[in-house]
């Protein structure tokens, strides 16, 4: 039997995430992640239970997080636990739970793409550009079904990234 650390949310950004750049030079990100769940009640009205989640991000991922992620996007967060225990000002145990970032997927548009970028036109009135789509050189056959994956690869995030601010 296969055990591991492994979690999964869906969830809203309450707040723009937080970066810092640590000792070792790699940024480091956190931001807190709500969400629902949803339930029928005694009287079998519909309700809806909100919970918070740490999340943190390393190295290129949270440079990821900082520049297209603000209060209120939509992300698929795939990542491991880690408990963090310190001591208090009052000597006290406390314990906190932090979702380790590890794959990804954007549900909703990034910061730069939220922006609209407008144009004018031959008669002075303002316009919205649309993307022009990349034609490519060859189509693809048919092959074996590939099973969809639900999260991005962080190199071809990268990539993608970098493409659409060439």
């Amino acid at each position: 039997m296969n055990v591991r650390n492994h979690i999964h949310l869906t969830g809203n950004l309450g707040a723009d995430p937080k970066t810092v750049i640590l000792k070792t030079g790699k940024a480091a990100t956190e931001f807190s992640l709500a969400t629902n769940e949803y339930y029928r009640d005694k009287q079998g009205e519909r309700q809806t239970r909100t919970e918070w989640h740490r999340v943190k991000a390393y190295g290129k991922l949270a440079e990821l997080f900082d520049q297209h992620l603000k209060r209120g996007s939509s992300i698929s967060i795939v990542g491991s636990m880690r408990y963090r225990k310190w001591v208090d000002k009052h000597d006290q145990t406390r314990t906190a739970a932090e979702v380790i970032a590890e794959e990804f997927t954007f549900l909703s548009g990034s910061r730069k793409n939220r922006d609209e970028v407008m144009v004018e036109d031959t008669h002075g009135e303002m316009m919205v550009a649309e993307p022009v789509a990349k034609k490519t050189s060859s189509r693809r056959t048919k092959s074996a079904a590939r099973p969809k994956r639900p999260t991005a690869d962080i190199g071809e995030v990268i990539e993608a990234v970098e493409a659409l601010e060439a």
